[in-house]
């Protein structure tokens, strides 16, 4: 019982650190949505407070009250008691008495007015015989000059129900110079843009509240129902600079062991099922873009052809190439947009060696005109056979299946595909739908990659410094870095084939 409330707590605590995470990530892609609010709210509370402002002044009269008939006068307590009870008394009957309608009436005659334009209040200073009298109005000259009309009929209004008393005026009123309130509009800004800034924030928990995004390994198994086969940390590289060679490649030495580590632990997964089910062509997708596929195909390959084996690492993205850009290649090629115009020339004759490797590209500069005639082209079928007896693994990188119908269609000619997640940047049904979209066509689904996963996820799971981070897929620098030089055989490898091909540094 009490291993189960221990474990109930630490859930419940996993559950807030995944939201308050989801809330960052959230933020930082809705982080205008609070910036606007608050700023139409700090305009709509300014406007209003303008609008809506009356300044109110008010003109205040003291008097001592004094009983002016004697036969109420006790020889023992003296007059101050009874003028003490006057005022309180006047304090008390004053609403009353300027509601009647002898009290209205006589101040409208005083004053010529069908109205009062003011409010009047009186109270009695407490243990004196001291009364006060205020009169608030929006123009200080009705003010000044209804307190002076109540000076002069309220003792006749009053003698009725206190008594005869008299009025000395101790402080004289005076026409008001400043109103009471201010108009203070930087203030009624500042409280507006505090209320739609926390309601901002609060929109941004809700909706952080309702995402479930894919961030650990174990939420491919709970969220997914699939086989997470690696974790990819994310690398941040400490400085950066023009020189700096800031490529997610292995072939890069800046890069962290534990990049190089889950990259090779994927491929001894991935040559273990080569061994088992002689699978040689592996297609490479995510649910959308910039999760880092382009980044995992790459890497893959060249860990492949590190191992000793020839690979083909094909840019099968017709819409938007990326493969060369990844690798820093500059000059012209003929990838597969070029070649399926031109179904006469054989796609081994085109392969371009990256330098020091046994891996080759299949990739051309240019988008395609019509990336769907092209994808649903039977050469396609043909050129993906007559590479994969070339070399020993062929790699195609593809679109976003959860965007594009093309990896599901290419998926068909590959012998089993690998998924590719962003550690918190795909939502669970959304990676659902891809896989499921992927698999309508009895696709075989080696497993899933969680790329980018941050420090404590995984195995590998570590972040690196700041200030430059990886994992879109549609947009790297330029690459220039250093390259090891290629590793000897281990026995992982397989049967090395070599094509023909040009080299390109």
């Amino acid at each position: 019982m009490e291993q189960h409330k221990i474990d109930r707590t630490e859930m419940e605590r996993i559950d807030l650190i995944r939201i308050l995470q989801e809330f960052w990530r959230a933020l930082g892609r809705l982080f205008w949505l609070p910036a606007v609010l608050a700023i139409l709210c700090a305009a709509l509370m300014g406007i209003r407070t303008w609008r809506a402002y009356s300044p109110v002044y008010e003109a205040v009269a003291t008097f001592q009250v004094n009983l002016t008939d004697t036969s109420l006068v006790d020889i023992a307590s003296g007059t101050g008691y009874y003028d003490k009870t006057a005022a309180q008394q006047m304090g008390k009957t004053f609403p009353y008495l300027l509601q009647s309608e002898l009290m209205q009436n006589k101040l409208q005659e005083a004053l010529g007015t069908q109205s009062v334009n003011g409010t009047i209040t009186a109270q009695s200073i407490e243990n004196t015989n001291l009364f006060a009298m205020q009169v608030r109005s929006g123009n200080p000259e009705d003010a000044y000059h209804i307190l002076e009309t109540v000076i002069e009929v309220y003792p006749d209004v009053a003698v009725n129900v206190v008594g005869h008393v008299e009025l000395t005026l101790i402080s004289a009123p005076s026409i008001p110079e400043q109103s009471l309130n201010s108009l203070d509009i930087p203030g009624a800004a500042v409280r507006g843009g505090l209320i739609g800034l926390l309601a901002g924030l609060l929109f941004v928990l809700l909706y952080a509240m309702t995402r479930k995004t894919i961030r650990e390994p174990d939420d491919v198994e709970k969220l997914l129902n699939q086989k997470c086969i690696a974790t990819i940390p994310r690398v941040m590289f400490k400085r950066r600079t023009s020189e700096m060679d800031t490529t997610v490649s292995i072939l890069n030495r800046r890069i962290p062991t534990s990049f190089q580590e889950s990259i090779r632990g994927l491929r001894i997964k991935l040559l273990r099922d080569a061994e088992k089910e002689n699978d040689r062509v592996f297609l490479i997708t995510s649910t959308m873009a910039g999760e880092g596929k382009t980044t995992v195909a790459a890497n893959l390959a060249l860990s492949l052809s590190m191992n000793g084996s020839t690979v083909a690492l094909v840019d099968l993205d017709l819409r938007k190439p990326s493969v060369k850009k990844h690798f820093g290649i500059q000059g012209a090629s003929m990838g597969p947009t070029e070649l399926l115009e031109d179904k006469s020339m054989t796609p081994e004759k085109h392969l371009i060696r990256v330098e020091d490797t046994t891996l080759y590209l299949l990739a051309g500069d240019e988008a395609s005109d019509n990336p769907h005639k092209q994808i649903n082209s039977k050469w396609i079928t043909y050129m993906i056979r007559r590479l994969r007896e070339c070399v020993d693994f062929v790699i195609l990188d593809t679109p976003p299946s959860g965007i594009l119908a093309d990896s599901a269609r290419l998926a068909r000619a590959a012998d089993a595909t690998i998924y590719v997640l962003g550690a918190g940047r795909v939502e669970a049904n959304s990676a659902i739908d891809g896989i499921q979209f992927l698999g309508s066509g009895d696709v075989k689904l080696l497993g899933c990659v969680l790329n980018g996963a941050k420090s404590g996820t995984g195995k590998y799971g570590y972040g690196y410094g700041n200030g430059y981070g990886y994992g879109n897929g549609y947009s790297y620098g330029k690459s220039n870095g250093s390259q090891s030089k290629r590793t000897k055989k281990s026995s992982e490898s397989t049967g090395t084939k070599k094509p023909r091909e040009r080299t390109a540094t």
